[in-house]
Protein backbone atom coordinates (compact mmCIF):
# COMPACT_ATOMS: atom_id res chain seq x y z
CA UNK A 1 0.00 0.00 0.00
CA UNK A 2 2.80 2.42 0.93
CA UNK A 3 4.56 1.72 -2.37
CA UNK A 4 1.31 2.38 -4.24
CA UNK A 5 0.79 5.75 -2.52
CA UNK A 6 4.35 6.83 -3.27
CA UNK A 7 3.98 5.91 -6.94
CA UNK A 8 0.74 7.87 -7.12
CA UNK A 9 2.46 10.91 -5.57
CA UNK A 10 5.37 10.67 -7.99
CA UNK A 11 3.03 10.47 -10.98
CA UNK A 12 1.00 13.43 -9.72
CA UNK A 13 4.01 15.62 -9.02
CA UNK A 14 5.53 14.76 -12.39
CA UNK A 15 2.33 15.72 -14.20
CA UNK A 16 0.69 19.15 -14.20
CA UNK A 17 3.12 20.71 -11.63
CA UNK A 18 6.21 19.79 -13.63
CA UNK A 19 4.64 21.39 -16.66
CA UNK A 20 4.27 24.58 -14.65
CA UNK A 21 7.98 24.45 -13.77
CA UNK A 22 8.86 24.28 -17.45
CA UNK A 23 6.62 27.14 -18.60
CA UNK A 24 8.64 30.34 -18.91
CA UNK A 25 5.48 32.47 -18.67
CA UNK A 26 2.10 30.72 -18.41
CA UNK A 27 -0.83 32.38 -20.13
CA UNK A 28 -3.46 34.23 -18.09
CA UNK A 29 -5.87 31.34 -18.77
CA UNK A 30 -3.28 28.91 -17.46
CA UNK A 31 -2.73 31.01 -14.32
CA UNK A 32 -6.49 31.06 -13.67
CA UNK A 33 -6.57 27.27 -13.93
CA UNK A 34 -3.72 27.02 -11.43
CA UNK A 35 -5.50 29.29 -8.94
CA UNK A 36 -8.63 27.15 -9.14
CA UNK A 37 -6.66 24.00 -8.56
CA UNK A 38 -4.28 25.48 -5.97
CA UNK A 39 -6.17 28.42 -4.35
CA UNK A 40 -3.48 29.00 -1.70
CA UNK A 41 -1.07 30.01 -4.46
CA UNK A 42 -2.94 33.32 -4.75
CA UNK A 43 -1.43 34.62 -1.52
CA UNK A 44 -2.75 38.18 -1.78
CA UNK A 45 -6.23 37.02 -2.93
CA UNK A 46 -6.33 39.34 -5.93
CA UNK A 47 -7.43 36.62 -8.34
CA UNK A 48 -4.13 36.70 -10.23
CA UNK A 49 -0.75 35.00 -10.04
CA UNK A 50 2.02 37.58 -9.92
CA UNK A 51 5.71 36.79 -10.45
CA UNK A 52 6.40 36.11 -6.77
CA UNK A 53 3.37 33.82 -6.36
CA UNK A 54 4.18 31.92 -9.55
CA UNK A 55 7.78 31.47 -8.49
CA UNK A 56 6.69 30.23 -5.06
CA UNK A 57 4.31 27.75 -6.70
CA UNK A 58 7.10 26.46 -8.92
CA UNK A 59 9.44 26.09 -5.93
CA UNK A 60 6.73 24.21 -4.06
CA UNK A 61 6.20 21.75 -6.90
CA UNK A 62 9.91 21.24 -7.38
CA UNK A 63 10.47 20.56 -3.68
CA UNK A 64 7.54 18.16 -3.57
CA UNK A 65 8.76 16.33 -6.68
CA UNK A 66 12.24 15.83 -5.20
CA UNK A 67 10.88 14.72 -1.85
CA UNK A 68 8.52 12.25 -3.51
CA UNK A 69 11.34 10.72 -5.50
CA UNK A 70 13.56 10.15 -2.47
CA UNK A 71 10.87 9.01 -0.01
CA UNK A 72 11.73 5.51 1.21
CA UNK A 73 9.32 2.94 -0.17
CA UNK A 74 9.83 0.35 2.55
CA UNK A 75 7.70 -0.14 5.63
CA UNK A 76 7.27 2.35 8.47
CA UNK A 77 10.68 1.71 10.00
CA UNK A 78 12.84 4.80 10.68
CA UNK A 79 15.12 5.88 7.88
CA UNK A 80 18.66 4.60 7.99
CA UNK A 81 21.06 6.88 9.83
CA UNK A 82 22.84 7.73 6.58
CA UNK A 83 19.60 9.12 5.08
CA UNK A 84 19.69 12.14 7.36
CA UNK A 85 22.66 13.40 5.35
CA UNK A 86 20.61 13.30 2.15
CA UNK A 87 18.12 15.99 3.09
CA UNK A 88 17.46 19.17 1.13
CA UNK A 89 19.61 21.22 3.50
CA UNK A 90 22.74 19.16 2.79
CA UNK A 91 22.10 18.58 -0.90
CA UNK A 92 24.69 20.95 -2.28
CA UNK A 93 27.10 20.70 0.63
CA UNK A 94 27.47 17.02 -0.14
CA UNK A 95 28.79 17.88 -3.61
CA UNK A 96 31.50 20.14 -2.22
CA UNK A 97 33.50 17.49 -0.42
CA UNK A 98 36.67 16.02 -1.86
CA UNK A 99 36.81 12.86 0.22
CA UNK A 100 37.07 12.11 3.94
CA UNK A 101 39.78 14.10 5.70
CA UNK A 102 41.21 14.04 9.19
CA UNK A 103 41.19 17.03 11.54
CA UNK A 104 44.58 18.22 12.72
CA UNK A 105 45.24 17.68 16.43
CA UNK A 106 47.23 20.89 16.56
CA UNK A 107 45.61 24.28 17.05
CA UNK A 108 41.89 24.97 17.27
CA UNK A 109 39.20 23.61 14.98
CA UNK A 110 37.22 26.74 14.15
CA UNK A 111 33.86 25.86 12.60
CA UNK A 112 31.65 28.38 10.81
CA UNK A 113 27.95 27.70 10.28
CA UNK A 114 26.61 28.95 6.94
CA UNK A 115 22.87 29.10 6.34
CA UNK A 116 20.54 30.75 3.86
CA UNK A 117 18.93 30.48 0.47
CA UNK A 118 20.18 30.51 -3.13
CA UNK A 119 23.10 32.94 -2.93
CA UNK A 120 24.38 31.11 0.14
CA UNK A 121 23.90 27.73 -1.48
CA UNK A 122 25.53 29.10 -4.60
CA UNK A 123 24.79 28.62 -8.29
CA UNK A 124 28.28 29.61 -9.48
CA UNK A 125 29.99 26.93 -11.54
CA UNK A 126 32.87 25.13 -9.86
CA UNK A 127 34.43 24.67 -13.32
CA UNK A 128 35.22 28.40 -13.26
CA UNK A 129 37.25 28.18 -10.06
CA UNK A 130 41.00 28.57 -10.22
CA UNK A 131 43.85 27.75 -7.85
CA UNK A 132 43.93 27.70 -4.85
CA UNK A 133 40.18 26.97 -4.71
CA UNK A 134 40.54 23.86 -6.88
CA UNK A 135 43.07 22.23 -4.59
CA UNK A 136 42.83 20.45 -1.25
CA UNK A 137 43.94 22.50 1.72
CA UNK A 138 45.38 20.71 4.73
CA UNK A 139 43.54 23.06 7.12
CA UNK A 140 40.12 23.51 5.47
CA UNK A 141 37.24 21.05 5.86
CA UNK A 142 33.53 20.93 4.99
CA UNK A 143 30.80 18.76 6.48
CA UNK A 144 29.70 16.56 3.57
CA UNK A 145 28.01 13.18 3.42
CA UNK A 146 27.95 12.88 7.19
CA UNK A 147 31.67 13.45 7.77
CA UNK A 148 34.46 16.00 7.50
CA UNK A 149 35.87 16.13 3.99
CA UNK A 150 38.36 18.22 2.03
CA UNK A 151 36.62 21.34 0.67
CA UNK A 152 36.78 20.99 -3.12
CA UNK A 153 33.51 21.90 -4.94
CA UNK A 154 32.58 19.71 -7.90
CA UNK A 155 29.41 21.30 -9.28
CA UNK A 156 28.34 24.66 -7.83
CA UNK A 157 29.65 26.81 -5.02
CA UNK A 158 28.79 29.74 -2.78
CA UNK A 159 30.74 32.25 -0.66
CA UNK A 160 32.14 29.60 1.69
CA UNK A 161 35.00 28.65 -0.63
CA UNK A 162 36.96 31.90 -0.71
CA UNK A 163 35.82 32.75 2.83
CA UNK A 164 37.37 29.55 4.18
CA UNK A 165 40.71 30.22 2.46
CA UNK A 166 40.86 33.80 3.73
CA UNK A 167 39.97 32.76 7.28
CA UNK A 168 42.55 29.97 7.17
CA UNK A 169 45.17 32.63 6.43
CA UNK A 170 43.86 34.64 9.37
CA UNK A 171 44.51 31.72 11.77
CA UNK A 172 47.52 29.89 10.28
CA UNK A 173 47.80 27.46 13.20
CA UNK A 174 44.15 26.40 13.18
CA UNK A 175 41.89 24.23 11.03
CA UNK A 176 38.77 25.81 9.50
CA UNK A 177 35.52 23.88 9.19
CA UNK A 178 32.49 24.85 7.10
CA UNK A 179 29.10 23.49 8.08
CA UNK A 180 26.53 24.60 5.51
CA UNK A 181 22.78 24.02 5.59
CA UNK A 182 20.97 25.91 2.85
CA UNK A 183 18.63 25.72 -0.11
CA UNK A 184 17.37 28.12 -2.75
CA UNK A 185 14.10 29.99 -2.28
CA UNK A 186 13.87 29.15 1.42
CA UNK A 187 12.19 31.38 4.02
CA UNK A 188 13.50 32.04 7.52
CA UNK A 189 10.84 29.83 9.13
CA UNK A 190 12.36 26.73 7.54
CA UNK A 191 15.44 27.37 9.71
CA UNK A 192 13.80 27.97 13.09
CA UNK A 193 14.26 25.55 15.98
CA UNK A 194 10.57 25.03 16.74
CA UNK A 195 9.91 24.04 13.15
CA UNK A 196 6.45 23.12 11.97
CA UNK A 197 5.38 22.16 8.50
CA UNK A 198 2.55 24.68 8.69
CA UNK A 199 4.82 27.63 9.43
CA UNK A 200 7.43 26.58 6.88
CA UNK A 201 4.70 26.20 4.27
CA UNK A 202 4.05 29.94 4.44
CA UNK A 203 7.02 30.25 2.10
CA UNK A 204 6.28 26.90 0.40
CA UNK A 205 9.05 25.18 2.38
CA UNK A 206 6.94 22.69 4.31
CA UNK A 207 8.24 19.66 2.44
CA UNK A 208 11.91 20.56 2.88
CA UNK A 209 11.97 19.50 6.50
CA UNK A 210 13.64 21.28 9.40
CA UNK A 211 16.90 22.95 8.43
CA UNK A 212 17.63 23.48 12.13
CA UNK A 213 17.37 19.75 12.76
CA UNK A 214 19.78 19.18 9.86
CA UNK A 215 22.26 21.52 11.48
CA UNK A 216 22.02 19.97 14.92
CA UNK A 217 22.33 16.46 13.46
CA UNK A 218 25.61 17.56 11.94
CA UNK A 219 26.78 19.27 15.12
CA UNK A 220 26.06 16.15 17.20
CA UNK A 221 27.88 13.89 14.75
CA UNK A 222 30.79 16.30 14.34
CA UNK A 223 31.36 16.45 18.09
CA UNK A 224 31.80 12.68 18.15
CA UNK A 225 34.76 12.81 15.78
CA UNK A 226 36.21 16.29 16.38
CA UNK A 227 36.30 19.19 18.82
CA UNK A 228 34.66 22.10 16.99
CA UNK A 229 34.87 25.63 18.35
CA UNK A 230 32.13 27.62 16.66
CA UNK A 231 33.63 30.79 15.24
CA UNK A 232 30.60 32.37 13.65
CA UNK A 233 27.17 32.08 12.05
CA UNK A 234 27.00 33.48 8.50
CA UNK A 235 23.51 34.24 7.15
CA UNK A 236 22.57 35.05 3.54
CA UNK A 237 18.78 34.98 3.18
CA UNK A 238 15.76 37.25 2.92
CA UNK A 239 14.20 37.30 -0.54
CA UNK A 240 11.67 34.55 0.18
CA UNK A 241 10.29 36.57 3.10
CA UNK A 242 10.05 39.67 0.92
CA UNK A 243 7.19 38.17 -1.06
CA UNK A 244 4.45 38.84 1.51
CA UNK A 245 3.80 41.66 3.94
CA UNK A 246 3.11 39.50 7.00
CA UNK A 247 6.29 37.49 6.47
CA UNK A 248 8.39 40.63 6.16
CA UNK A 249 6.78 42.25 9.21
CA UNK A 250 7.64 39.20 11.36
CA UNK A 251 11.19 38.82 10.05
CA UNK A 252 13.06 40.59 12.86
CA UNK A 253 11.48 38.62 15.69
CA UNK A 254 11.85 35.31 13.85
CA UNK A 255 15.52 35.92 13.12
CA UNK A 256 16.24 37.16 16.64
CA UNK A 257 14.85 33.92 18.06
CA UNK A 258 16.93 31.89 15.61
CA UNK A 259 20.10 33.60 16.81
CA UNK A 260 19.17 33.01 20.45
CA UNK A 261 18.43 29.32 19.84
CA UNK A 262 21.66 28.77 17.92
CA UNK A 263 23.77 30.37 20.63
CA UNK A 264 22.12 28.21 23.27
CA UNK A 265 22.34 24.92 21.37
CA UNK A 266 25.88 25.50 20.12
CA UNK A 267 26.86 26.45 23.68
CA UNK A 268 28.30 29.72 22.40
CA UNK A 269 26.54 32.61 24.11
CA UNK A 270 28.65 35.19 22.29
CA UNK A 271 28.62 33.48 18.90
CA UNK A 272 29.23 36.23 16.32
CA UNK A 273 26.60 36.52 13.60
CA UNK A 274 27.34 37.94 10.15
CA UNK A 275 24.34 38.98 8.04
CA UNK A 276 25.21 39.34 4.38
CA UNK A 277 22.98 41.90 2.67
CA UNK A 278 23.12 44.47 -0.10
CA UNK A 279 22.27 47.77 1.58
CA UNK A 280 22.60 49.68 4.81
CA UNK A 281 19.73 51.95 5.87
CA UNK A 282 21.24 55.00 4.16
CA UNK A 283 21.52 53.24 0.81
CA UNK A 284 18.08 51.72 1.27
CA UNK A 285 16.59 55.17 1.89
CA UNK A 286 18.11 56.44 -1.35
CA UNK A 287 16.70 53.48 -3.26
CA UNK A 288 13.25 53.96 -1.77
CA UNK A 289 13.26 57.67 -2.55
CA UNK A 290 14.20 57.05 -6.18
CA UNK A 291 11.44 54.43 -6.48
CA UNK A 292 8.68 56.63 -5.06
CA UNK A 293 7.58 59.81 -6.81
CA UNK A 294 7.46 63.19 -5.06
CA UNK A 295 3.72 62.95 -4.51
CA UNK A 296 4.04 59.60 -2.73
CA UNK A 297 6.86 60.88 -0.54
CA UNK A 298 4.75 63.89 0.46
CA UNK A 299 1.72 61.72 1.21
CA UNK A 300 3.89 59.35 3.24
CA UNK A 301 5.18 62.22 5.37
CA UNK A 302 1.67 63.56 5.88
CA UNK A 303 0.31 60.14 6.84
CA UNK A 304 2.89 59.60 9.59
CA UNK A 305 1.48 59.79 13.12
CA UNK A 306 4.77 61.33 14.25
CA UNK A 307 6.73 63.67 12.01
CA UNK A 308 10.00 62.03 10.91
CA UNK A 309 12.90 63.88 12.55
CA UNK A 310 15.82 62.03 10.92
CA UNK A 311 16.67 59.67 8.07
CA UNK A 312 15.93 56.58 10.18
CA UNK A 313 12.42 57.84 10.94
CA UNK A 314 11.89 58.84 7.32
CA UNK A 315 12.91 55.38 6.09
CA UNK A 316 10.37 53.71 8.37
CA UNK A 317 7.64 56.06 7.20
CA UNK A 318 8.41 55.61 3.51
CA UNK A 319 8.73 51.82 3.66
CA UNK A 320 5.48 51.56 5.61
CA UNK A 321 3.71 53.72 3.04
CA UNK A 322 5.34 51.86 0.14
CA UNK A 323 3.84 48.59 1.36
CA UNK A 324 0.42 49.74 0.14
CA UNK A 325 1.60 51.04 -3.24
CA UNK A 326 1.21 49.13 -6.52
CA UNK A 327 4.00 46.65 -7.18
CA UNK A 328 5.31 48.76 -10.03
CA UNK A 329 6.35 51.38 -7.46
CA UNK A 330 8.06 49.03 -5.03
CA UNK A 331 11.75 48.12 -4.94
CA UNK A 332 11.00 44.78 -6.58
CA UNK A 333 7.93 43.37 -8.28
CA UNK A 334 9.03 39.83 -7.40
CA UNK A 335 9.84 40.70 -3.77
CA UNK A 336 7.56 43.67 -3.03
CA UNK A 337 8.32 43.75 0.71
CA UNK A 338 12.07 43.21 0.56
CA UNK A 339 12.71 46.70 1.94
CA UNK A 340 11.06 45.65 5.20
CA UNK A 341 13.28 42.56 5.37
CA UNK A 342 16.44 44.61 4.76
CA UNK A 343 15.40 47.04 7.50
CA UNK A 344 14.88 44.11 9.88
CA UNK A 345 18.33 42.73 9.12
CA UNK A 346 19.95 46.13 9.66
CA UNK A 347 18.02 46.48 12.90
CA UNK A 348 19.39 43.13 14.05
CA UNK A 349 22.91 44.46 13.54
CA UNK A 350 22.14 47.46 15.72
CA UNK A 351 20.14 45.84 18.50
CA UNK A 352 21.40 42.26 18.96
CA UNK A 353 24.81 41.85 20.57
CA UNK A 354 27.64 40.53 18.39
CA UNK A 355 25.52 40.67 15.23
CA UNK A 356 27.35 42.30 12.32
CA UNK A 357 25.81 43.61 9.11
CA UNK A 358 28.03 42.89 6.12
CA UNK A 359 26.82 45.20 3.36
CA UNK A 360 28.42 43.92 0.19
CA UNK A 361 26.62 46.15 -2.30
CA UNK A 362 26.12 45.11 -5.90
CA UNK A 363 28.21 42.10 -6.95
CA UNK A 364 28.63 40.38 -10.34
CA UNK A 365 25.66 38.16 -11.19
CA UNK A 366 24.88 35.55 -13.80
CA UNK A 367 22.56 35.81 -16.78
CA UNK A 368 19.45 35.64 -14.60
CA UNK A 369 20.43 38.93 -12.98
CA UNK A 370 19.78 37.53 -9.49
CA UNK A 371 22.31 34.85 -8.60
CA UNK A 372 25.98 35.65 -8.12
CA UNK A 373 28.37 34.25 -10.68
CA UNK A 374 31.79 32.79 -9.85
CA UNK A 375 33.42 36.23 -9.56
CA UNK A 376 30.58 37.49 -7.38
CA UNK A 377 30.72 34.54 -5.01
CA UNK A 378 34.50 34.76 -4.61
CA UNK A 379 34.19 38.47 -3.83
CA UNK A 380 31.39 37.85 -1.35
CA UNK A 381 33.45 35.21 0.45
CA UNK A 382 36.40 37.57 0.76
CA UNK A 383 34.18 40.41 2.00
CA UNK A 384 32.74 38.05 4.62
CA UNK A 385 36.20 36.97 5.75
CA UNK A 386 37.24 40.62 6.11
CA UNK A 387 34.22 41.24 8.34
CA UNK A 388 35.15 38.20 10.45
CA UNK A 389 38.73 39.43 10.76
CA UNK A 390 37.58 42.92 11.76
CA UNK A 391 35.22 41.51 14.38
CA UNK A 392 37.89 39.37 16.04
CA UNK A 393 40.53 42.11 15.87
CA UNK A 394 38.14 44.55 17.52
CA UNK A 395 37.24 41.98 20.16
CA UNK A 396 40.92 41.32 20.91
CA UNK A 397 41.66 45.04 21.14
CA UNK A 398 38.76 45.56 23.53
CA UNK A 399 40.00 42.78 25.81
CA UNK A 400 43.53 44.18 25.87
CA UNK A 401 42.23 47.55 26.95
Amino acid sequence: MRMFLILVLVVFVAGVPSAVAQESEPSEKRKSQLIKRFPKSDANKDGKLDDAELRALRDFFEARRKNALVTPASNDKPQADADKWKTVGFRQGNTMGGGEAAISKGGKFRVFVLMGQSNMTGTARAAELKSPYTEKHDRIRIWANGRWEDFVPRNRFGPGVSMAHEVADLWPNDTIGILKVSDGGTGVRAFEKNWTKERAARTFDGNKGSMYKDLMNAVTAAKKISQPEFGGFVWKQGAADGTKKDLADEYYDTFKLLVSDLRADLVASDLPVFILSTMNDQDLLKRVQTTMNDEDVLKARESASIRPMNDADLLKVLVSYMSDLPKARKLSARYPYIATVIMAQNRAGREISDVVNVHHGKLPVGKDGVHLNAEGQIKLGKITASAIEKFYNTKAATKSN
